[in-house]
């Protein structure tokens, strides 16, 4: 027999996966919960990131199932469980660590390039090199990627916090980017008539 200690972190989480009692009397694939109703297809799964995500879900499934048991629901009746089961998958579908991981540096590129174009018009309005203040421009949307949005991004676990996080990322980052590149164009404009 295996003691726990000599399993690793992902036949841990597979074990306390197998081993809820929602998902051994049915109640997980009554609901129709997203990666949970078959525990058995996560066999050959290596991302642990993924399957902390679907612990994450199990610990709430498990919350809301106890709370609708508390509330005097039938859970065994298969039309409340595939209630609750939309409850429990309006949380967000699990992604994949690589899939945040690409998003966030997805993101970063659009930043750097936003970035990038808004200083190298600033090149323009000052008639120093373009080239050099896009470099400089690319150079602070790098570091304001590294510092504030990759992490933030690469760290979430469902597809809608990763699309709230993006929306977010480009309301406060993306449009002070397009704002400062407004400003030059105007400025650029400005100068060019004037001067």
């Amino acid at each position: 027999m295996t003691s726990a200690e000599d399993l690793n972190k992902r036949d841990l989480i597979l074990a306390d996966l197998y081993s809820r009692r929602n998902y051994m009397n049915g109640k997980y694939r009554a609901g129709q919960i997203f990666g949970l109703s078959d525990v058995s297809r996560l066999i050959n799964e290596n991302d642990i990131f993924f399957l902390e995500t679907l612990q994450v879900r199990a610990d709430s499934a498990d919350k809301i199932i106890a709370e609708a048991e508390f509330q005097g629901k039938d859970t065994d009746d298969i039309n409340v469980m595939k209630e609750l089961g939309e409850e429990i998958n309006a949380l967000g579908e699990p992604i994949h660590r690589s899939e945040s991981i690409m998003t966030a540096a997805f993101v970063s590129l659009k930043l750097m390039v936003f970035y990038g174009i808004a200083l190298g018009i600033w090149g323009l309005v000052f008639k120093k090199s373009f080239w050099l203040f896009t470099l400089c421009g690319v150079v602070a949307g790098l570091i304001i990627c590294l510092l504030f949005v990759a992490p933030v991004i690469a760290s979430q676990r469902t597809k809608k916090r990763i699309r709230d996080m993006v929306f977010g990322a480009g309301a406060m980052w993306g449009n002070l980017g397009i704002i400062i590149g407004v400003v030059g164009l105007f400025a650029f404009a400005i100068r060019s008539l004037i001067f």
